[in-house]
């Protein structure tokens, strides 16, 4: 029988380190999107449609990561130290390979990653002085993401929350001095924000080489293991990471779909859908932390073959999730006349940015039931194939597809184009809350390795 106040505050002490990670997180991609939006709408844009490349790449480094989570969460159920860091080797090593072309790409054909989110020529000039900067972070992202991810995987949750922390607080302190010129620095703009980013992922990975230094009898970075990786687990990686990788890389092909189709019917929807997503993601803070804990603490009962308990524990987790989006929109509710007031450039921003906050008190309860289920149940019983099926196919052949048509073909109204981008969490509900009932997605994943 399940001990609900020890589950509850098992919960807590997963979920509030994360939930403060994930604020975090949005804190420090929000101050680009609130200093810029003061500085001007053009630098706003640019940065926002430059930063979908990042915006691609990072979650390509979530999918490895959390293709590592997958078998991690199962072996930590085993305390099986020495797969974990077999496993963390991996990640980090596909997640280098990764950044490297994707470094190469935003760094010497900046020109033509614009082109494919704006045909805006004034735009594309921002754009590119802001990605010949920021693509030096890729490179040292791709280390600590996989590493921070892992470490969640284990319980060791406050490493992530000081990293992040430290971040956020550089970038903030480097993006006001340099975007605007304060205090005798020079005024940058664009460049200035890109600095700050570069700037706060390199001290972000220079804790994670401390912290990992400092915990090498614990799960650490191997470098025998990523010399040398494990045949075998190197197997199991790409057999049900390689699905979460392509989960991923499509859904985020799919969000900066999106963007590059609001990118040809103006700046005002740009700016406005870059504040819109800034909000989301804030009220979806706790949905996302306990998406994060599930796939940790389910996937942990079904390592320990205790199936049962990873069933009680999914539900639970649906529903505190549920509840903590229904939170989300109260708040939202309250704050949307500040957001317009503060943020608003000029009254057609104001007009997009009014509609586009509307469209969320539906989008954030859906996202918040998909992402427990796709993000965390599903991948903690490895069943990421069908994570990969519920997600993508509702995106490309649904939301994108109807989205393009309707701006390029029909030349309906902005608007109606974006409610069309955000309708993918209304056509895969139904797919993903038949496979939860249907008990497919539990599965024990590990072996016994010598």
């Amino acid at each position: 029988m399940l001990d609900k106040t020890s589950f509850r505050k098992s919960v807590l002490i997963f979920l509030l380190p994360i939930a403060i990670q994930n604020l975090i997180n949005v804190a420090i991609s929000s101050t680009d999107v609130i200093m810029l939006g003061r500085y001007s709408e053009v630098a706003l844009s640019a940065s926002s449609l430059a930063g979908q490349i990042q915006f691609i790449l990072i979650l390509l480094f979530f999918g490895i990561a959390s293709g590592s989570t997958v078998l991690t969460a199962q072996y930590w159920g085993k305390k099986d130290i020495k797969s974990i860091e077999k496993v963390l080797a991996i990640g980090i090593k596909i997640a280098f390979f990764v950044s490297i072309g994707f470094f190469i790409f935003a760094f010497f054909f900046s020109r033509t990653a614009m082109r494919l989110f704006s045909n805006d020529e004034v735009i594309i000039l921002e754009g590119i002085k802001y990605l010949k900067i920021v693509s030096f972070s890729y490179l040292t992202t791709s280390i600590s993401i996989v590493y921070l991810v892992t470490m969640r995987s284990v319980e060791r949750v406050g490493v992530s929350t000081v990293a992040y922390a430290t971040s956020f607080i550089s970038n903030l302190i480097i993006n006001y001095l340099l975007i605007f010129g304060n205090f005798g620095f020079p005024e940058m703009g664009v460049e200035g924000a890109a600095i700050g980013t570069l700037v706060a992922r390199i001290i972000e990975l220079g804790i994670v080489f401390y912290y990992n230094s400092k915990n090498h009898h614990f799960v650490s970075i191997k470098w025998k293991y990523i010399k040398s990786l494990d045949p075998i687990l190197k197997k199991d990686f790409f057999k049900y990471s390689a699905p979460t990788m392509m989960n991923e890389l499509l859904w985020a092909g799919g969000t900066a779909a999106g963007i590059a189709i609001l990118g040809r019917l103006g700046t005002s929807i740009v700016a406005a859908n870059s504040i819109t997503s800034v909000v989301r993601q804030l009220a979806m803070v706790f949905a996302f932390g306990l998406a994060n804990t599930a796939a940790v603490m389910v996937g942990k009962e079904i390592g320990k073959k205790d199936f049962h308990t990873a069933e009680i524990y999914a539900k639970k987790l649906l529903f505190y999730s549920f509840l903590s989006s229904l939170v989300g929109v109260v708040l939202l509710y309250i704050a949307k006349p500040f957001i317009i007031r503060k943020f608003a450039l000029n009254a057609e921003v104001e007009d997009f940015l009014n509609h586009t906050l509307n469209i969320l008190f539906y989008y954030i309860p859906l996202q918040s039931i998909s992402a427990v289920l796709i993000v965390g149940v599903f991948r903690a019983g490895g069943d990421t194939k069908f994570a990969l099926i519920s997600d993508a196919i509702p995106l490309w052949c649904g939301s994108v597809l109807l989205s393009a048509i309707a701006a390029f073909y029909f030349g309906l109204s902005t608007k109606l184009v974006y409610i069309l981008i955000m309708s993918d969490e209304i056509i895969k509900l139904p797919l993903i809350i038949w496979r939860y009932r249907s008990r497919k997605w539990i599965n024990n994943i590990t072996r016994e390795l010598k």
